[in-house]
């Protein structure tokens, strides 16, 4: 419709006096600004702006910028590929969008969108049992014949589905566009933006985590053991109260009590 305006103001253009053609071509103006305005408007912006260590134990800060709404929640994701080697087993293989690619989530955090900013701080380590720091995957036996790519992928996503209904994020969504922009499988719109950073396997050793009882025997921990009562516990009962017998007959108010 408005290439169609556009057109027909053209043409009157070159048919007209100055004064006129001066107000058509303001009238062109105006039309043309108005759709790269509404077109702008409409494309969403989502960055990593900086991945910083926080410390030697696998701590980072990930901080980014945004014109989402006010409080628009965001997944920071931090993740590493893990490649099979000739010993793997098929079944070990998880497959994704790629066809055959495992991959490990080390570390998650939602973030909500405070002023066009918002940060994140992911752990990337575990504990294991021993006290050695360990990526996630590496706790788990069956990724002991993964290898890891040199990178871990930090991935910060806007799902519309996943906003709070105070967020002001329903309208906004349905007119997502831009670079960034993503679709599901179903057709369903995201927002997602990435950086790699090159991050060696943890390194180290610090005080070995006290064991819960949900760690052995299924999760049942020592449920099975009954502990043994001491010998000199004694079930107390309490005194006997004293009878108040008499032969003295029961007088008209006792009765009624």
């Amino acid at each position: 419709m408005k290439q169609q305006h556009l057109r027909f103001l053209t043409r009157l253009f070159t048919k007209k006096p100055l004064a006129i053609q001066a107000v058509i071509a303001s009238s062109i103006v105006l039309l043309t600004g108005s759709g790269c305005s509404n077109k702008s408007q409409n494309n969403v912006q989502l960055e990593i702006q900086g991945i910083q260590r926080e410390d030697g134990k696998g701590l980072y800060k990930v901080v980014g910028s945004t014109n989402l709404p006010e409080s628009s929640r965001i997944a920071i994701t931090a993740v590493r590929y893990l490649r099979p080697t000739t010993n793997t087993n098929a079944e070990q293989i998880i497959d994704d969008d790629n066809g055959n690619v495992n991959r490990s989530i080390l570390a998650r955090q939602i973030v909500e969108v405070k002023q066009g900013k918002w940060e994140a701080d992911l752990n990337l380590w575990q504990v294991a049992s021993n006290g050695n720091f360990r990526e996630v995957w590496q706790l788990n036996k069956d990724y002991k014949n993964l290898l890891p790519e040199n990178e871990v992928t930090f991935i910060a996503t806007f799902n519309p589905v996943a906003q709070l209904p105070s967020s002001g994020n329903q309208s906004f969504s349905q007119k997502l566009e831009g670079k960034s922009l993503r679709f599901t499988n179903e057709g369903e719109k995201y927002v997602q933006a990435s950086q790699y950073r090159s991050i060696g396997l943890p390194i180290g050793k610090t005080a070995a985590p006290r064991p819960e009882p949900e760690d052995f025997n299924d999760g049942w921990g020592t449920r099975y053991q009954l502990k043994a009562q001491s010998e000199d516990s004694t079930v107390t009962l309490p005194p006997l109260a004293k009878s108040h017998q008499t032969n003295t007959p029961i007088s008209s108010s006792e009765f009624l009590r």
